[in-house]
């Protein structure tokens, strides 16, 4: 189908593998046969579709197509700023032949993988060459109308927070152990992508998650944190019901991710009213 563009292009087991390393090389085919995937799954495309529209400068990715349908892609996003400059996550998803081979080994990692034990395999003994390798399983879930209950507390307030609030989420972060200098605390509370959200107790902020990616089928919620003191209220589960309802208010659905270890985190997910949709392999190394 892409045969005779810009697009280095590679047959492997009769799929063929699209490389592009920059948003220079994209064109229209390819940006509809992506939408297209994303429109029609949006909680798997939604990093890939995203990335490319928002940050082509930084991001690289392989796809295997057969026909007209996508049936893997690795995608590496390359950070540029903020607290993990120098690093890079990267998202490998379905039948992508050679992957180990397409991660970068220079620098810092987060691999979020959801493909076959042998890809799995293949990518963690390649990490190990670097250095050693943290691996983790991660849930991932997520929230539509019909199935959303919300939460609400006559003790705990929960809100969008804004550049008021700078302050306060300035002294959670650094208690959180993620702290950040004051410019990108004002950049984030000022920014369409990422929206900050506070419970407060007796005035003060308690808890926090935030949307980090924001497009009109789906939100993708993180950085969930509750203060120590505050843990066991209800805190956290007023915060993320905020910040779900106003994702289902616009019409999105809301996403996250969450260690299928942290057994609290998980009940008050799913008593908010998100169903886990995949299991997700998550790796992070560091060159030795």
């Amino acid at each position: 189908m892409h045969r005779g563009t810009h697009h280095p292009l590679m047959m492997i087991n009769g799929e063929l593998t699209v490389v592009l390393r920059t948003h220079s090389n994209l064109d229209m085919d390819l940006i509809r046969l992506i939408k297209r995937h994303y429109i029609a799954n949006p909680l798997t495309y939604v990093y890939l579709f995203y990335d490319l529209m928002y940050y082509p400068e930084v991001t690289e990715f392989y796809l295997n197509i057969n026909g007209s349908d996508i049936t893997g892609f690795v995608l590496i996003w390359h950070a540029a700023w903020g607290p993990r400059r120098g690093c890079s996550s990267v998202h490998i998803y379905g039948s992508v032949d050679g992957v180990e081979g397409l991660i970068p080994t220079d620098e810092c990692l987060e691999v979020h993988m959801v493909a076959s034990s042998e890809i799995t395999g293949a990518v963690i003994k390649r990490l190990g060459e670097m250095g050693p390798v943290k691996h983790r399983r991660f849930l991932t879930m997520a929230c539509w109308g019909s199935v959303f209950r919300d939460y609400r507390n006559p003790l705990i307030g929960a809100r969008r927070l804004s550049i008021d609030d700078a302050v306060d989420l300035a002294r959670v972060k650094a208690e959180q152990g993620t702290p950040l200098d004051p410019g990108e605390v004002i950049l984030r509370l000022a920014s369409p992508h990422w929206h900050y959200y506070g419970a407060f107790v007796n005035g003060e902020l308690a808890s926090i998650a935030t949307t980090y990616l924001k497009l009109p089928e789906v939100w993708v919620i993180g950085d969930v944190y509750t203060r120590a003191r505050y843990r066991g209220i209800g805190a956290g589960k007023a915060v993320t019901a905020a910040v779900t309802k106003d994702a289902l208010t616009s019409g999105a659905m809301a996403m996250l991710h969450v260690d299928e270890d942290n057994e609290p985190a998980v009940r008050v997910y799913r008593r908010i009213g998100y169903r886990v949709v995949r299991v997700e392999d998550w790796l992070a190394s560091s060159p030795s």
